[in-house]
């Protein structure tokens, strides 16, 4: 009895450990992006510079509050993706839209890795165009069972080769955490990922 439990703990211990390499290595690469682009605006334009930097403080307040938290609630977690994309739509004027179905609005205490969405989000306008003629569009709905994002494609010509850090984040993180993964389809047109809901 006393080894198994002594076995439980020691899971335990190596799934804290794990979740805290994840965290670590998406926060960081957060970050980076978003001063990136605030270097880039502060160039070009500096008071909007300004405006992107008081948006990334109330984000960065968000990480300093959940930072010891392995799950956030999903109202919370798509309050902060919509304050990213706000963030976001400053940088790329009339060229994105973001889409929340009445659904997923409702959606209440489904727990999900802290800044999920916000990679989601930041995924989507990291490998596609977007510009006024051709925007990008992220879209978000749920079957009751799955918390589903979905952007069009408009795949860049020529781009880098992508780390998947912010899908491999989430994966590995629900994976650990309720054993459950997340899926990812996409086609010509559309680039989907689905989110289990986890009841509790």
């Amino acid at each position: 009895m006393i080894k198994d439990e002594k076995d439980k703990e020691i899971d335990r211990l190596r799934r804290d450990l794990r979740l805290m390499k994840l965290r670590r290595q998406v926060t960081p690469h957060f970050l980076f992006n978003s001063l990136s682009v605030a270097v880039s605006l502060v160039i070009t334009s500096p008071k909007e510079a300004v405006t992107f930097l008081r948006r990334i403080a109330e984000m960065y307040r968000y990480l300093l509050y959940y930072g010891d938290e392995y799950t956030v609630p999903i109202e919370k977690e798509l309050a902060m993706m919509r304050q990213y994309f706000e963030l976001m739509s400053t940088r790329h004027v009339d060229c994105l839209e973001l889409h929340i179905s009445r659904e997923v609005r409702r959606l209440k205490g489904y727990p999900l890795p802290p800044l999920a969405l916000q990679g989601l989000v930041e995924n989507a306008i990291k490998h596609n165009v977007h510009t006024p003629e051709k925007k990008l569009k992220i879209n978000f709905s749920t079957d009751g069972e799955w918390l589903i994002v979905t952007n069009n494609r408009l795949p860049l010509l020529s781009e880098g080769e992508s780390t998947h850090m912010g899908l491999t984040y989430m994966d590995e993180t629900m994976l650990l955490l309720f054993n459950r993964n997340i899926e990812v389809d996409s086609d010509d047109k559309y680039f989907r990922v689905k989110l289990p809901l986890i009841k509790q």
